[in-house]
């Protein structure tokens, strides 16, 4: 961060931040992962046991095989759903196990 004369903008000095220790990879993992808890409902939900990233695909462990099945069948909808509400493309694949 280089010091100046005159106050920044809080989001500016915390963009910086985020970039000099290389987080924005890791919060816009968890935007994924919480974007997903929000657009899955609470029957989902029910049935999720841990949702993680890796690189571009998000894995959802799913405890209920009819469940699983259902979700598999429709992953292409539940991207498009989950980049929708995150207004970019993040997500190039989900796989649920």
């Amino acid at each position: 961060m280089a010091a100046q004369d005159s106050p920044q903008p809080l989001g500016d000095v915390l963009k910086e931040v985020i970039d000099q220790l290389g987080l924005q990879e890791k919060i816009d993992e968890a935007r994924v992962v919480e974007t997903w808890a929000t657009i899955a409902g609470k029957d989902i939900n029910g049935v999720t046991e841990s949702v993680w990233m890796n690189g571009s695909t998000l894995y959802v462990k799913i405890t209920s095989a009819a469940w699983r099945q259902e979700l598999h069948m429709n992953r292409r909808q539940w991207r498009q759903r989950l980049n929708g509400a995150l207004e970019s493309d993040p997500v190039e694949e989900i796989v649920f196990r």
